[in-house]
């Protein structure tokens, strides 16, 4: 099988096959490029998923009647989502030029830091200003927020406890203690249980963001071998009924108010996505953790094991199998089921049939009988200083809460004792606004 990127010696003048002209550099999905034609090629992928009018300019009554459009850009300074604002950078270029400079929407790229989590090689802070020079004029405003903006409410947090037959309740804490989110997460049974509850933290604060800056789109930089490793990974977490929405453009309801999900980047391999960044000197922007990766399968996440064998995927020739699963992903649509859904508690996503029913089922909760004197003893030690857990965990009211399957397994390794410590969700805080501007670190407003 042929790798799904091939560098082609240049002193060989091979011949683009596209515009016939220019030499041939590499060769992607059987065909040859020049360095010009594959950048096109790959800022096509983009244009053809963002066709909608609302991102051209207009004029006249139009411009009048529909509000420019505000988009927003994750950006955790990888290579896909450097790629991606390079791509839309291009576009908003063309638009500048053939438009005298109007702009069909205003960009807002955001970055959640993970300096200090991800134990990063340097500032996310000077690599966006140095994107910002780099693009001009093409004018894009940015955003840093801080992880901790997640537990800004204080109030919201409760202690949830999970019990032997997988009914979940809440607990009030004692709010005069001041928690951080480093210490919630301390709390994590294992190194999945911690990629997935920060899975959780990047999404709701991405669209808490997109709420406040009055932004209607939402850009992913995934690639589809990115899209084809979470849709491995969600189905391992337990956390299937959301793959349709990991795999296509979709519109989410945050807040009352509908946010449109894409993917421009989803028909594009992770290889084609490193090309671009190669041709284009995107790698210099690039941010990487410090942080070793574990080589001991037991002590990987779920999602560098998907990764990891992705990439052998790709270093074999298999690169294909990607656009395999995507399609197979694609062709699940959202549950369908006939009772009225909930919502989890935790993560916030939509509960269509109670997982508490289905894993009462397929366990077994029931001890081996005690056979020895000495058994019984521990049983009977076993009881006492169950009774005494109990007893204290007993005399704080509990609030039985909805919890999805995903969050189940997630915090399932957590003992009673201790708790797991969370923000509950219930209804929504319309003064977070004024909350979240404090843990705004920095935007380009404030190198003014």
């Amino acid at each position: 099988m042929s790798q799904p990127i091939q560098y082609l010696d240049i002193s060989e003048n091979i011949p683009c096959q596209r515009c016939k002209t220019e030499t041939a550099v590499l060769v992607s999905r059987k065909e040859k490029f020049c360095k010009g034609c594959f950048l096109r090629f790959i800022r096509g992928k983009q244009r053809k998923q963002m066709q909608d009018e609302k991102y051209k300019v207009k004029y006249g009554k139009n411009e009048q009647n529909a509000p420019k459009q505000k988009v927003l850009l994750t950006l955790s300074c990888g290579i896909s989502s450097l790629v991606l604002v390079d791509v839309m950078a291009s576009l908003l270029k063309e638009q500048y030029d053939m438009h005298k400079g109007k702009q069909g929407f205003e960009l807002v790229v955001l970055n959640i830091d993970e300096y200090e989590l991800k134990a990063l090689d340097r500032s996310t802070k000077d690599v966006l200003k140095q994107l910002v020079e780099c693009f001009k004029p093409i004018n894009f405003t940015y955003k840093i927020l801080s992880l901790e903006s997640y537990v800004l409410d204080q109030s919201l947090l409760e202690k949830i406890v999970l019990n032997g037959d997988f009914t979940a309740y809440s607990q009030y804490i004692n709010h005069d203690k001041k928690y951080t989110l480093s210490e919630l997460l301390s709390l994590c049974p294992n190194k999945s249980s911690l990629e997935d509850l920060l899975t959780i933290i990047y999404d709701e604060l991405i669209l808490r963001t997109a709420y406040l800056e009055s932004c209607e789109t939402i850009l992913y930089g995934h690639s589809m071998t990115r899209i084809a490793n979470e849709i491995i990974a969600l189905t391992v977490k337990g956390r299937g009924s959301s793959i349709y929405q990991t795999v296509s453009d979709h519109t989410v309801k945050f807040r009352n108010k509908d946010f449109k999900i894409m993917f421009p980047l989803r028909d594009v391999l992770f290889a084609e996505i490193l090309a671009y960044s190669k041709l284009s000197e995107l790698d210099k922007f690039a941010v990487e953790s410090t942080k070793p990766v574990s080589k001991i399968t037991k002590n990987m996440t779920i999602r560098d094991l998907t990764t990891n064998y992705f990439n052998q995927l790709d270093a074999t020739g298999y690169a294909s199998t990607a656009s395999t699963v995507v399609k197979t992903g694609d062709k699940l649509g959202a549950p369908k089921f006939e009772e009225e859904s909930s919502i989890c508690q935790v993560c916030g996503t939509e509960i269509h049939q109670d997982p508490k029913d289905w894993l009462r089922r397929i366990t077994v909760n029931k001890s081996a009988p005690l056979e020895t004197e000495e058994e019984k003893e521990y049983a009977e030690q076993y009881k006492k200083a169950s009774s005494l857990i109990e007893e204290s965990n007993g005399s704080q009211h509990k609030t039985p809460i909805n919890i999805c399957y995903g969050c189940t397994v997630t915090i399932s390794g957590i003992k009673n004792e201790s708790g797991f410590i969370w923000p509950i969700k219930n209804t929504e805080n319309d003064e977070e606004r004024e909350i979240l501007n404090e843990y705004i670190l920095t935007d380009d407003e404030d190198d003014e």
